[in-house]
């Protein structure tokens, strides 16, 4: 496993995160931990492999959009197994 290291966090930012933290019933670093690994999932996961699901799906209902060709391409990508955890 990896180490990340995150210097100059303002004193009330770390605060504000040790107390979601607890909220949660977690340690800070545990915390962040989740934090990290669900916004990294995030964006691995997206139909496009670079923005979030919601982005994509708000990229797409916009005027002007080919909407064919972006379903298209969503169903030539690759099936990807779903987490649930």
């Amino acid at each position: 496993m990896a180490d990340i290291l995150i210097r100059k966090v303002d004193d009330a930012t770390k605060e504000l995160l040790r107390l979601r933290a607890e909220r949660r019933g977690k340690s800070l670093e545990a915390d962040l931990r989740e934090t990290l690994e669900k916004l990294a999932r995030e964006e691995a996961e997206s139909p496009d492999d670079i923005a979030p699901f919601g982005s994509w799906l708000f990229a797409i209902t916009r005027p002007g959009v080919d909407l064919d060709e972006e379903l298209r391409l969503l169903r030539a990508a690759p099936i990807r197994s779903v987490d649930f955890e």
